[in-house]
């Protein structure tokens, strides 16, 4: 039975980041299933960032047409300079007139810290707002195992965990030739890496890369995504060597990512706090069957370990994480196993077809 989606979110393509191209993707899965989905976002459909005029749209747009309203939260999103307190408990209010009221957690809340005292006003306002939005949900979800340490839902409701899903669309596996001829002329090789080179990611790159190189003699190195041409030219400031060896994509569009990372015999992927579900950066190479090194940490869940989806250093721990990108480059069938294992988990946990699946259930009538 087709249902109705309300999607509020605070960003979405074509100016968007993350958040924005998942629930992308995920307006144009639910209405491929056939459901009714209506975007909600600031600029676009909504006359402000949740302020009262989007809640007077809003009003009339719930009383018109009744259906799931699906908040995307982050907080900082939400306007209000992240304190958008008023507008947490509106939703609340729709909630207790007896809308079906959900809330996927991007992120739960800022901390607390000393280093910055001013901004724990921030910090104990978003816990507040959480504590609101999850009194408010029939049914809430995480993007990551790792936020139900942070957030309790009410008696009675739930908190389902849905992975985040690669937003990168696969392109047939014999695309990925000329790029791999571009990268690397001379058949060595390619140790990749996807993301958008954040200050936290780009230390652990600098950290291990040249570990990697000094293992893997013969190895390229292609960095894929916004930001990659940047990096690279940092990375020749710090180890000219390492650089010399590099390629940079620079920005692509959505299709031409997947014939990259299909070139790739190793990807890297370490975060300082580990790998999670909610890292769309790590599916991608997941999702493409590309062999991928990561790091586990304080926020890493048990799946990985469990699956064996992806081979995983400590995170820190720059020679094991070297010796694991060495050791796969080596021996092809470990790789391929490996690769095999990713796309498999991806497949079965991970993928959007699932987050349908999980979202739709949720919502079908009872019998």
């Amino acid at each position: 039975m087709p249902l109705s989606w309300h999607i509020l979110t605070g960003e979405y393509p074509p100016a968007s980041g993350g958040v924005g191209d998942y629930t992308a993707q995920l307006a144009a899965a639910l209405a491929s299933a056939g459901d009714r989905v209506t975007i909600w976002t600031p600029g676009s459909t909504l006359p402000d960032r949740f302020g009262p005029r989007s809640r007077e749209v809003l009003e009339a747009a719930f009383q018109r047409n009744p259906g799931v309203v699906l908040l995307q939260y982050v907080p900082n999103s939400l306007g209000a300079r992240g304190m958008n307190l008023r507008f947490c408990r509106w939703l609340r209010e729709r909630a207790r007139q007896g809308a079906d009221v959900r809330v996927m957690f991007h992120e739960p809340y800022f901390y607390f810290t000393a280093a910055k005292p001013w901004r724990n006003a921030l910090a104990a306002t978003q816990r507040i707002m959480a504590r609101v939005l999850l009194d408010a949900s029939t049914r809430a979800y995480a993007s990551t195992e790792a936020w139900r340490r942070y957030l309790v839902p009410r008696d009675g409701a739930t908190l389902d965990v849905l992975p985040m899903p690669s937003n990168v669309p696969a392109a047939s596996p014999s695309d990925g030739g000329r790029h791999r001829r571009a990268i690397a002329p001379g058949g060595e090789p390619i140790v990749g890496h996807f993301g958008t080179y954040g200050n936290h990611v780009e230390r652990e790159l600098l950290r291990v890369l040249p570990a990697i190189a000094e293992r893997c003699p013969t190895a390229r190195f292609a960095f894929v995504g916004i930001g990659s041409p940047e990096f690279v030219s940092r990375l020749a400031s710090r180890h000219r060597d390492v650089a010399a060896r590099s390629w940079a994509s620079g920005r692509l569009d959505a299709g031409e990512v997947s014939p990259v990372l299909r070139a790739c015999a190793v990807l890297i992927q370490p975060y300082p706090d580990g790998i999670t579900t909610r890292r769309t950066s790590a599916m991608a190479g997941l999702q493409h069957g590309v062999p991928t090194v990561s790091t586990s940490g304080a926020l890493t869940e048990s799946i990985w370990a469990q699956s064996c989806a992806v081979a995983l250093a400590p995170a820190g721990d720059t020679a094991a994480f070297a010796k694991t990108v060495a050791m796969l480059i080596g021996d092809r069938m470990e790789a391929q196993a490996l690769g095999r294992r990713g796309a498999d988990t991806y497949e079965r946990h991970f993928s959007l077809e699932r987050t349908v699946a999980v979202l739709r259930a949720a919502s079908a009538p009872t019998p």
